[in-house]
């Protein structure tokens, strides 16, 4: 009988597993809808910033700005950028976007570039610096909406204050880019310097001409000035979008590691139950057969 109970016990603990995996499941699906909505919301304001600033580099188009100068040589300082979460029980959102991360700092310092990160999550940070990273800033705790984070936002400015000042010749962005509810994929790409190219307008309607397109307008204190701090925020506005961005992959991953979680102890609960009857079949057997032996031994004595 203690086999039995024992099999008992362990179905009772997983099937309390399953309770809370199931209930963890429950909360990350109504929360990935918000945080894919919160991530979509930056997208028209990114768009609408390179429009406005399509139009200014027309207008002054022999001034470069400090955020699109190429750096001479590119054998300085390589600024990353990196996005994780704070929490865990997300499968692999993390490991695979370290690896990329990992890579591509040995890559940089095979070349004798230092690199500085700046580590959004808990998950990330020891990562980075067991891979030699110097970690000029960190920011934990941005689950909810990340435009409203101090932390955040100092970690972005010490970021683009160290391109500013000549610290670092490049800016990469680390982030898990939502693709849907049960899909996600770690990118890395370069931020800054800001390349040309995305100042010309790619939109499927930029070939139809605004009735805005023939307006002038008058810039304070100058287009210079103009230039400089929209770029800024169009910057800013994709660092907060990466984070936006990986909040939405960490609800989603949550989701899905949690149904196989609770799927997993169904499985093992089926099998456990069969067990159970089973050994308690053979265990009536048994018994069966000793008292049918024993009243046997009785008839013949």
């Amino acid at each position: 009988m203690s086999q039995l109970n024992e099999i008992k016990l362990k179905i009772g603990s997983i099937g309390k597993t399953r309770a809370i995996t199931e209930a963890m499941q429950r909360i990350a699906s109504v929360k990935v809808g918000y945080a894919r909505r919160r991530a979509e919301a930056v997208r028209p304001y990114t768009q609408a910033l390179l429009d406005i600033l399509q139009r200014l580099v027309a207008v002054r188009p022999e001034y470069a700005p400090a955020l699109m100068r190429e750096k001479k040589g590119g054998s300085g300082g390589v600024g990353l950028f990196v996005v994780t979460t704070d929490k865990g029980l997300c499968g692999a959102l993390n490991v695979r976007l370290l690896q990329v991360c990992v890579r591509q700092m040995l890559a940089w310092q095979e070349e004798g570039r230092q690199v500085f990160a700046t580590a959004v999550g808990n998950r990330g940070l020891g990562v980075l610096r067991g891979a030699g990273a110097h970690i000029v800033a960190e920011a934990a705790g941005i689950s909810g909406d990340v435009l409203e984070s101090e932390e955040l936002f100092g970690a972005v400015a010490v970021a683009l204050q160290q391109f500013l000042d000549g610290e670092v010749d490049q800016l990469w962005v680390a982030t898990n880019r939502f693709v849907n509810a049960l899909a996600y994929e770690p990118t890395l790409e370069r931020l800054l310097p800001v390349e040309a190219e995305l100042l010309e307008r790619i939109s499927a309607g930029d070939d139809i001409p605004s009735p805005t397109d023939n307006v002038d307008y008058l810039y304070e204190p100058d287009p210079e000035h103009s230039i400089n701090l929209l770029l800024m925020r169009y910057v800013e506005s994709m660092m907060y979008s990466a984070v936006a961005n990986n909040v939405a992959c960490e609800h989603s991953a949550r989701m899905m590691a949690m149904k196989a979680a609770s799927d997993n102890a169904s499985r093992l609960i089926d099998s456990l139950t069969h067990t159970y009857h089973k050994t308690r079949q053979e265990a009536i057997t048994r018994e069966l057969i000793e008292l049918t032996a024993g009243a046997d031994a009785l008839a013949e004595g």
